[in-house]
């Protein structure tokens, strides 16, 4: 079954039946015997859920944060920052400190 899309196909038990006829599982499962006694009332079986085409029933709603507050401010006062570091300068200021 390795490459194939056929797992979907019957529930587990019918496909754990086959592979023990075919000789793939040389041993049962433990649950196999106590599953035959006792099968359920409905037998599982796999569905793949129905897609849902159309509008969105709510809208998203945009997530702010008290930092995302922050930041934008810093922006707007102090630019990107990119402007590179001087080193050599022992009083130059990088522009996250001169916002703290």
């Amino acid at each position: 079954m390795a490459g194939s899309r056929l797992e979907t196909v019957g529930s587990v038990f019918s496909r754990t039946r086959d592979l023990m006829r075919a000789g793939v599982l040389k041993e049962k499962p433990l649950w196999y015997d106590i599953y035959k006694a006792f099968p359920p009332l409905k037998e599982p079986v796999f569905r793949r859920p129905r897609l849902r085409y159309g509008k969105a029933k709510a809208d998203i709603q945009d997530i702010f944060y008290r930092e995302d507050q922050i930041r934008a401010k810093f922006f707007s006062t102090y630019g990107s920052g990119h402007k590179a570091i001087d080193l050599f300068n022992p009083n130059f200021k990088s522009t996250c400190q001169r916002s703290m």
